[in-house]
């Protein structure tokens, strides 16, 4: 079959999204380092990966745990900084090259790492100081601006150092003003290196509370749930966060009309780092008056018929779904768990050809994203959405988290597993 290209350039979002998107997250790809490159030097050729590829996490108050902004900090991680990205650990993202262009794409050409080991083993030269590129500007505080409402926890909630992760829920009482709708969420750990995701959901203020009475006492604030936040999440970009991920609004002419008596309850996933802390998150939003022409809508490919024998080292999961509409893509979230291998997104179109949707040969548990394409993404109606997850049970396997390997089912924790593809659209015709 011939392979399509998305070729139809529609503007109801990739207008904005290319305005917001600062110049450190929208990355085109790599490309392979010159190989005339024979004494690599800092200020003329690392700092420039560093910063484009890094930088976004290896900043204070950031997931990452140490900064890499000047000269003296790469130096002193490079040895590090070859080993992790030689096994291709790092940078975290997980598309393969044969995916579309992703915001927020941070990618290293094996001619780019092969350079950044010749810097390393020839002694980490730093070359002209004056030649390095400035380290990239972070808009400190908010994002978008000074949002028009912002929301916190009521509550401190503490953490134990040790022990499984915790996916807990907190109640946030949301009154949004008359005549206006959500246009962008922003949200905002205090502590990200022990947040590994959110999930922003509305609930009934009576279901909500319910959930918070049936909590043990002695707990602490909010009420424990699984892997799947509870409610319904907030559209499009708004309803997830992870890392590094960038912040944008609804596409033009989109907005979120909160419904009534809906709390917004936010889903954290926390992971003890070695010592107590406290997390109290907070929320900005923002608003529009424009009355919103239609709504972000989801498409899943689904499957729970799990059961991987212990040993089992290819399982195969698949999910096929027929789009009735014309749309525009605006994001994807893949998701398995400890033992998820790979995941595949194919679309194959009316004429017959095929098109990578999303492909990831590597996953990993630990970095789960949301990928918006980077430029348009139209599929019409009569696509039909192919998408395949394979999952390894076997003792080779280093995620796997039963040793001798255990029979495993389909379920919300951690040990069990799932095919889950969410794919967040535009309606372009109906």
């Amino acid at each position: 079959m011939a392979r399509a290209r998305f070729n139809i350039f529609t503007p109801t979002y990739w207008s904005l999204v290319l305005l917001v998107v600062s110049f450190h997250s929208l990355q085109p790809a790599a490309s392979a380092a010159p190989a005339d490159i024979l004494h690599p030097t800092f200020s003329a050729d690392i700092a420039s990966l560093v910063y484009s590829n890094c930088a976004v996490c290896h900043r204070e108050g950031e997931a990452a745990p140490f900064s890499l902004l000047s000269y003296r900090d790469v130096q002193k991680h490079a040895r590090q900084i070859v080993e992790l990205t030689s096994r291709k650990v790092m940078p975290p993202w997980k598309p393969d090259a044969a995916s579309p262009h992703f915001i927020g794409e941070r990618r290293l050409s094996d001619g780019q790492i092969e350079m950044l080991k010749r810097w390393v083993d020839q002694g980490c030269a730093e070359g002209n100081p004056a030649a390095e590129p400035q380290p990239p500007k972070f808009t400190a505080g908010w994002q978008l601006g000074e949002p028009d409402m912002t929301v916190s926890m009521a509550d401190m909630y503490t953490l134990a150092a040790e022990g499984r992760d915790v996916y807990r829920c907190f109640v946030i009482p949301v009154h949004i003003p008359a005549g206006k709708y959500l246009k962008a969420v922003e949200y905002r750990p205090q502590l990200r290196k022990i947040v590994h995701h959110a999930v922003l959901t509305t609930m009934s203020e009576r279901d909500a509370q319910k959930r918070l009475d049936a909590e043990p006492a002695g707990t602490g604030p909010g009420f424990s749930s699984g892997l799947a936040a509870p409610g319904d999440r907030l559209p499009g970009p708004l309803g997830i966060w992870v890392p590094g991920k960038d912040v944008l609004p609804l596409p033009r002419g989109y907005a979120f009309r909160w419904p009534g008596s809906q709390v917004l309850v936010l889903q954290l996933h926390l992971h003890p780092d070695g010592k107590v802390e406290q997390e109290r998150s907070t929320v900005g939003l923002y608003f529009t008056d424009e009355k919103p022409r239609g709504a972000v809508q989801v498409v899943l490919l689904f499957n729970k018929e799990v059961n991987i024998a212990p040993g089992e080292k290819e399982f195969t999961l698949r999910a096929s779904q027929t789009l009735k509409y014309d749309a525009d893509v605006v994001g994807l979230f893949p998701h398995m768990h400890l033992l998820g291998r790979t995941v595949t997104l194919t679309a194959t179109l009316p004429d017959g050809a095929t098109a990578p949707v999303l492909s990831i040969s590597d996953w990993d548990f630990n970095w789960q994203g949301y990928y918006q394409p980077a430029a348009p993404l139209h599929l019409p109606a009569g696509t039909r959405l192919d998408c395949v997850w394979t999952f390894d049970n076997s003792p080779q396997n280093p995620a796997n988290p039963s040793n001798p390997p255990k029979r495993v089912r389909f379920g919300e924790q951690t040990t069990n597993e799932m095919g889950a593809m969410i794919m967040d659209v535009i309606a372009t015709s109906k």
